[in-house]
């Protein structure tokens, strides 16, 4: 978006409702002699511009801007809209007003004129991210398995370059646990074990490895108990020692609705660690149900907490109300856990962070 609209939003010059407002100059700023009664914004106009072209200095900006405190970012404006200079008197002081445009077309888009209106705050639970979002794909390279019910097949035993790491393209020799079990032109899953053990943060319940799904690799030739195959798609690196799986489907296409039922849980991993940092959309969440549970793929949750987050770091208090922090969506079914991408987040997630489909 080109600067434009916003910009002379932030110049305290609008407040549109669908009827042109009027906005004075402050006290001290007046219109330079000679400026036109109307001034259509044009592409690549900004703030510093219009005011140096119309007030005569254009560090008078950032005062233009302090009159409309609503507006919280001072580079957007937009191409199309005209602004209207009405002459001061005697009375009355020189003022602005913003008429807006028919939408400025860029590349093929419209970006449609901007409006800017009052609506009334809704009373009940701190509700967000609840709208339905658009069919599109989702990715999730991850595992959260048992190793005694996990399908696995064995491991990566060598491979054919020197390197540490391999990717796509480059050639494995695959351990089998049971050489009966796989066939020439087999696809298998390469899995890297990132945590041997995860718990539940409240009861300590174990749900097996965490695994990271590495790569897929084509089998091209079996010799007893080993396997030559070559990575045909790789997501991180892969190493020797790497667990072989059946093959995991990671990617599935969802619209994604606000979260509906009544089934609660607990997050029990992240894929990208435990950390205390943002967990962006795309990121995979590891949730305490299931199948068993009830859980769908396709399913939706929100992630709550009861906490001031610059005093409670690690626990919900229980005396402040539920606040809607993220939304997840199941992409993955197992009897006990749900895989389940980021869609929309505001703040950190970590283990222990609670999921719902019901606000109180």
């Amino acid at each position: 978006m080109i600067s434009c609209l916003h910009a002379l939003s932030m110049l305290g010059l609008v407040q549109l409702a669908g009827a042109q407002d009027v906005v004075r100059l402050p006290e001290g700023l007046a219109l330079v002699e000679g400026a036109p009664d109307i001034y259509e914004i044009q592409q690549g106009d900004t703030l510093w511009d219009i005011s140096s072209k119309f007030l005569g200095q254009p560090g008078h900006w950032p005062r233009l801007w302090s009159i409309n405190d609503y507006i919280t970012n001072p580079h957007w404006i937009y191409p199309g809209n005209k602004i209207v200079f009405i002459p001061g008197s005697e009375i009355e002081p020189p003022s602005l007003s913003l008429e807006p445009g028919a939408g400025y077309v860029h590349e093929g888009y419209l970006t449609p004129s901007m409006q800017f209106s009052e609506g009334d705050l809704e009373c009940g639970p701190d509700l967000r991210f609840d709208t339905t979002l658009n069919l599109a794909r989702y990715f999730a390279p991850g595992y959260l398995e048992d190793s005694r019910k996990a399908d696995l097949l064995g491991e990566v035993y060598k491979a054919r370059t020197e390197a540490m790491a391999q990717g796509q393209r480059d050639i494995l020799y695959l351990r089998l646990d049971d050489p009966d079990i796989a066939e020439c032109g087999d696809v298998v899953t390469v899995l890297h074990r990132i945590k041997k053990r995860v718990r539940h943060p409240e009861g300590g319940g174990r749900y097996g490895a965490l695994y990271r799904i590495a790569g897929e690799a084509h089998i091209l030739n079996l010799e007893d108990d080993i396997a030559t195959a070559v990575m045909r798609r790789s997501w991180s690196e892969v190493e020797r020692g790497d667990f072989v799986s059946v093959r995991v489907p990671i990617t599935v296409e969802l619209e994604v609705d606000p979260p509906r039922g009544s089934i609660e849980g607990v997050i029990v991993a992240r894929l990208s660690g435990e950390e205390a940092q943002l967990a962006v959309p795309g990121e995979v969440i590891f949730i305490d149900r299931g199948r068993a549970d009830g859980v769908r793929v396709g399913n939706a949750f929100y992630v709550v907490e009861r906490r001031d987050p610059s005093i409670d770091r690690y626990e919900d208090d229980p005396k402040l109300p539920e606040a809607v922090v993220a939304r997840l969506v199941v992409v993955r079914v197992d009897e006990n856990t749900s895989t389940t991408v980021v869609v929309e987040s505001s703040r950190t997630l970590g283990v222990g962070h609670h999921v719902t489909q019901k606000l109180e």
